[in-house]
């Protein structure tokens, strides 16, 4: 027998959650139904029936065992667990590395699992523990999620960590990374010491063998009180990024896009836009319906109805959606548990905001106005006209010429601003000897809405509607994927019964439980012809609202819409919270304003509030930063609007 060989036959539990457990206990189902065997000798055996036991003691049954049978099966694998803990008590130093070798691969996670809860390393030498762990060192990843383990080997486990080449990595993946996959706690020796931890990242930004990934991570890591990188740390990972990224580039070219504004005199459309094959997003707009509507408030509304930074439910248009992430942009690479997840799609969508705000701020000044002007007069004087807003707004407009002193000046305006609304929203006035008491800048999550329950949510928590939701509209399902349709390439399930009559009789039989588990739910029904029809529209729209874009507007909604999210909100599918932004908004504003929620923050809150900015002669990065704070504050006034006409249309109903 090889080393560590392979037997698919073998039954392996891999989570409760996990679909394809009926087809593992079916292969053991032969094994609950014979007679126990007198003398176990193979490790192989005895991991199986572990495997098995623990199918049955998280209930999960096949669907034509009787009750008989599960009685019977649930009592024999009590003698499986006795079974069980006779062989692992005749494990020790004599045969422990027989016992090893002989261990199959896909049994290797359970055979460690064993050898922690039943305390079989009590048996097991640290001169031997040590030669496993030199012998096959990957096993590490495995050794550090059981906790007695890495307990009673603490010092061998620290200096394996101390000289191993993944210890970075290691260290990196349980402080910091975030996992889209669920996966077992890792425990750290507690005799390696903070400044161990670091001098291992150290030594790993010095080795030949780095990540671009993990670079990218030590430089904006959240320190922590067992954790802790250096600022000279963090200098050399950005440094080390900044090389690393460019040799890539260099070598390998990448994959580039880029955006074109344009904007034309007798266009046909107001606005139009295509991807040409260099990869490059060409937008052009229609000057003459500018110049047409060259009124303040006209030229404001146009970054929604131009330049769409706003969708129809007046959610901001350019928050990162997981929803919008390739397969392998969600799953490829490591990220930070505390980093804002973007994205091709989110890069992109930056991109062509900031140009179009640069490009528009020109066209502006070309008819002798300026975007300050034009977001003085919405605020001052639009709102009270069109919403009965506060009489005394305020906006201050930067008389500065340099890009530095404006921002300068912007920043707190931006702040101004949230602080007048909040009050407002609290009291009906804007009292400024109170907003004057408070120097502290406000929390985006705490600006509140004048309107009650005014974002929908999907309740993660319910993990039925969650794998319902996932089935309809998650691209991985593998559902779309049937006959007479699978040329036709259709992405989700959703989009393949939006489109085709689909017959349940076409799927194969091991798809058919995804579709059972969907109709015992009432999503969708089976007519007297065979085909797949959905019973609930309204509530299967909102799931796809939700699962697209993370939230949805409630009185964005029709009156039929409205009354379907609060018998879902009945039923604890979704839950309501009201606040002028949604999470998703409050999130893109915490990336661009400071790293208080995430680590790659780009921080121009606190930069230009406390002094810490880039050099006044850095013009370009001053550039950015003030277009971008005044693309931030035109989306505040937006989502202002936005909670004003909703106030307004509630107050008519009433």
């Amino acid at each position: 027998m090889n080393k560590h060989d392979v037997d698919l036959n073998r039954v392996v539990f891999y989570s409760k959650e996990d679909m394809a457990g009926s087809h593992q206990l079916a292969k053991g189902e032969n094994i609950l139904r014979s007679e126990l065997q007198t003398n176990y000798t193979d490790i192989n055996d005895i991991l199986e029936i572990y495997n098995i036991k623990k199918y049955i003691e998280n209930e999960l049954y096949l669907k034509n065992w009787t009750q008989d049978d599960i009685l019977d099966f649930n009592e024999k694998v009590i003698e499986y667990g006795k079974i069980i803990g006779k062989f692992m008590s005749n494990i020790n130093d004599t045969n422990i590395l027989d016992i090893c070798n002989k261990t199959f691969r896909e049994y290797t996670n359970s055979f460690w699992e064993l050898v922690n809860n039943q305390s079989t390393f009590k048996r097991i030498s640290k001169e031997n523990f040590r030669n496993i762990l030199a012998n096959e060192t990957y096993l590490i990843h495995n050794i550090l999620t059981h906790k007695n383990i890495v307990e009673h080997y603490n010092v061998e486990l620290k200096s394996f960590l101390l000289t191993y080449s993944q210890s970075a990595e290691i260290l990196l993946s349980i402080y910091e990374v975030k996992e889209d996959f669920t996966k077992n706690q890792k425990f750290v020796p507690k005799s390696l010491t903070i400044e161990d931890k670091e001098n291992i990242i150290s030594n790993y930004l010095e080795s030949s063998d780095v990540n671009l990934n993990y670079i990218g991570l030590i430089q904006n890591v959240r320190n922590r009180n067992d954790f802790k990188i250096s600022d000279r740390t963090r200098l050399k990972a950005k440094r080390l990024h900044k090389s690393e990224t460019d040799k890539f580039f260099t070598e390998k070219g990448g994959m580039k896009y880029g955006v074109s504004v344009g904007f034309k005199e007798n266009a046909t459309k107001i606005k139009d836009g295509f991807i040409d094959d260099e990869f490059v997003a060409n937008y052009s707009y229609s000057i003459d319906y500018i110049k047409e509507n060259n009124n303040p408030y006209s030229l404001f509304q146009n970054f929604t109805i131009l330049f769409e930074y706003l969708d129809i439910q007046k959610r901001i248009n350019l928050v990162s959606k997981k929803n919008e992430m390739g397969v392998f942009e969600r799953i490829m690479g490591v990220h930070s548990q505390n980093e804002y997840r973007g994205g091709t799609a989110f890069s992109l969508m930056e991109m062509t905001s900031q140009v179009q705000i640069v490009a528009y701020d020109k066209v502006i000044s070309d008819l002798n106005n300026s975007l300050e002007n034009i977001l003085h007069h919405v605020f001052t004087s639009s709102f009270q006209e069109k919403y009965e807003f506060a009489d005394n707004a305020r906006f201050s407009i930067p008389s500065a010429k340099s890009f530095f002193e404006k921002v300068r000046l912007l920043a707190p305006e931006f702040e101004s601003v949230l602080k007048q609304f909040k009050l407002f929203v609290e009291d009906g006035i804007i009292d400024f000897e109170l907003l004057q008491i408070s120097s502290s800048p406000t929390t985006i999550k705490d600006i509140p809405s004048l309107n009650q329950n005014k974002y929908i949510y999907f309740n993660e928590e319910n993990k039925e509607m969650l794998g319902c939701s996932n089935l309809f509209f998650s691209d991985q399902t593998l559902l779309a994927f049937v006959e007479p349709f699978k040329e036709k390439k259709y992405h989700t399930f959703f989009d393949l019964l939006a489109n085709e009559q689909v017959k349940f009789g076409n799927y194969e039989e091991h798809q058919k439980p995804r579709l059972n588990y969907l109709i015992e739910k009432g999503f969708i029904s089976i007519d007297d012809n065979d085909f797949i029809q959905i019973n609930n529209i309204a509530r299967v729209i909102i799931l796809k609202d939700l699962h697209s874009n993370d939230v949805a507007s409630f009185y964005r909604y029709s009156s039929d819409f409205r009354r379907e999210a609060q018998q879902m909100k009945t039923e604890n599918i979704v839950y309501f919270e009201s606040s002028l932004f949604s999470k998703p908004e409050q999130a893109y504003f915490n990336y661009f304003l400071n790293k208080s929620e995430f680590t790659n923050g780009l921080d121009l809150r606190n930069s230009y509030l406390h002094g810490t900015q880039a050099n006044p002669e850095e013009i370009k990065k001053h550039e950015y930063a003030y277009f971008t704070y005044l693309k931030l504050i035109i989306l505040i006034l937006l989502k202002i609007e936005d909670d004003l006409i909703i106030s307004k249309a509630v107050q008519n109903r009433i």
